[in-house]
């Protein structure tokens, strides 16, 4: 192994930025309330944004500065740079001096904002000692009607102290948006069978619930919003459904569960290994009958409102629009509807009386 491999956190090249760092830059960008700050003769909006590269390429044209005894420096884009210092052509080209005199100037309502706030003064350093260069970037945009946007890149030794800026207030949502009803689904079981058996179901059949649970004398249901939506776990008795966890998100699977049952190994049929050539002679109809499908069974015709869904938690409680053994439930395969029941009990058993089937044409 060569002699000169590091670990990622020590590598001097790389940027580090410490986990607590981390987290105050995500609240930053994400949480922190829009700054009022007055520069220039202008009162300006400042909120974090990602820091952007082609800002800090230009440090050497950057601006230090110390709040007490830490250092800091601040990096404006061209044009945001040439903004405040109000002169028109290549702010770069004027002397060192001249250049931070006239910042700090545009700068002198913050600094008497800064001093207002906690003891430690604020003062520009035109020609800094050796800087640190290790310390997180965080971006800054600066906004008011009428007028172009003002983008930097600031560093800053204790960036903890950006801790005590406000909040922004949380997003209120629409009062027409809190009522808008999400369509739900509380699916009460599966079955297993084979497309030449579901060709054979006919109006009147009774379809055995292979999967489905119990608990206390009620029914284990599973409740969803969507394939990509959210769902949890709950427990139905006549028309009460009472949630029994928190909710999960679902990323694009259907509300099935995964049965080791049904998984198959490598080589084994319907696996990649065994697709048939192109051009191989086409399999006959009769040949699918012996393919397995999933029927789910589910009550629909469930709605409810996108602020209550916000409320989901164990012990929540919603209810039908009918007792569950009154309600027609949905035969769905493969998300699609391909018929209608109702709940019966077979014995010690649980099915559905079906009442509109169109697999037999499929």
């Amino acid at each position: 192994m060569p002699s000169n491999v590091a670990t990622l956190d020590t590598a001097p090249d790389l940027p580090h930025v410490e986990a607590d760092t981390a987290r105050l830059m995500n609240w930053l960008t994400c949480r922190a309330a829009p700054v009022p700050l007055r520069l220039a003769g202008h009162d300006w909006r400042a909120r974090f944004v990602p820091p952007d590269g082609a800002i800090a390429a230009r440090w050497a044209q950057g601006y230090a500065f110390t709040l007490g005894t830490r250092h800091g420096r601040i990096c404006l884009d061209v044009a945001s740079e040439r903004t405040l210092l109000g002169v028109p052509g290549a702010a770069e080209a004027l002397p060192v001096l001249l250049r931070h005199a006239i910042m700090a100037d545009a700068c002198a309502d913050v600094a008497a904002a800064v001093a207002a706030v906690q003891p430690d003064p604020l003062a520009w350093h035109p020609a800094p000692a050796a800087w640190p260069s290790n310390l997180a970037a965080l971006g800054v945009e600066l906004t008011r009607p009428g007028a172009a946007p003002l983008r930097a890149v600031l560093q800053f030794e204790s960036p903890e102290r950006l801790a005590a800026l406000p909040a922004a207030p949380p997003a209120r949502s629409a009062p027409w948006l809190a009522a808008l009803p999400a369509p739900l689904a509380v699916r009460i079981g599966t079955t297993t069978i084979t497309v030449g058996d579901m060709r054979g179901i006919e109006p009147g059949d009774i379809v055995s619930i292979e999967r489905w649970q119990s608990q206390a004398g009620a029914l284990v249901v599973r409740c969803a919003t969507g394939q990509r939506g959210m769902a949890w776990t709950a427990v139905a008795e006549g028309r009460r459904v009472t949630a029994l966890d928190d909710i999960t998100f679902l990323h694009g699977a259907h509300m099935e569960d995964t049965h080791p049952e049904g998984q198959r190994a490598a080589g084994e049929p319907g696996t990649p290994a065994d697709i048939p050539h192109p051009d191989a002679a086409q399999a006959t109809l009769s040949h699918l009958d012996g393919l397995e499908v999933e029927l789910r069974f589910e009550v629909g015709d469930v709605a409810v409102p996108l602020a209550e869904l916000r409320a989901v938690k164990p012990g929540y409680v919603f209810e039908l629009p009918q007792p569950l053994k009154q309600s027609e439930v949905r035969i769905v395969v493969n998300g699609n509807r391909i018929g209608t029941g109702t709940l019966i009990a077979v014995g010690n058993r649980l099915g559905v009386r079906v009442a509109t089937f169109a697999a037999g044409d499929a």
